[in-house]
């Protein structure tokens, strides 16, 4: 793959990945179905990140030509590459319980998903608002996984003990 890839490919690419972290949080939904709370936790970011991808295609969506076929950022670019590497089944094959999901959302959401998103939203939107509304969105949704987490699964230990299904 060239290094000159242009925004148009770079949206594509960090739709691909809101949709494959949506797919993550689906799959933990499912693992843990039998923890209703921990489900209903993991529905809701799963539906935060269709919402994501939602956002990037609209904001894709009012780029002009010229825009869309700028080469784009080379840092950017090699963030949501590393990004596209990411698989959602071997990912889910190998949680175990529910420490091991909280694990890998933790470094999920701070991995270069979120970096490109920003970077996509803070370049291409003109829209101060919008900005700052996704901007604190995403915020707020790196947050809950510390403290809007189900009580009774706060500690390690507990989350250990809550197994995943198969």
């Amino acid at each position: 793959m060239p290094n000159e890839a242009t925004v148009a490919e770079l949206f594509e690419m960090a739709v691909t990945a809101e949709k494959a972290a949506e797919a993550l949080y689906r799959g933990l939904e499912a693992k843990f179905a039998h923890y209703q709370e921990v489900a209903d936790f993991w529905g809701k970011y799963a539906a935060e990140e269709a919402g994501h991808a939602r956002r990037l295609e609209h904001l894709r969506d009012r780029l002009s030509p010229g825009q869309l076929s700028a080469p784009a950022d080379p840092r950017i670019l090699k963030d949501a590459r590393k990004i596209l590497q990411f698989s959602v089944e071997n990912t889910l094959r190998a949680i175990r319980n529910l420490e091991d999901a909280c694990q890998l959302v933790h470094e999920l959401e701070s991995s270069e998903t979120n970096a490109v998103f920003e970077f996509l939203i803070t370049h291409f939107s003109s829209d101060e608002e919008t900005q700052s509304f996704l901007r604190s969105q995403l915020k707020d949704h790196i947050a809950r996984l510390t403290v809007g987490f189900p009580t009774q699964f706060q500690s390690a230990m507990r989350r250990q003990e809550a197994k995943a299904l198969e």
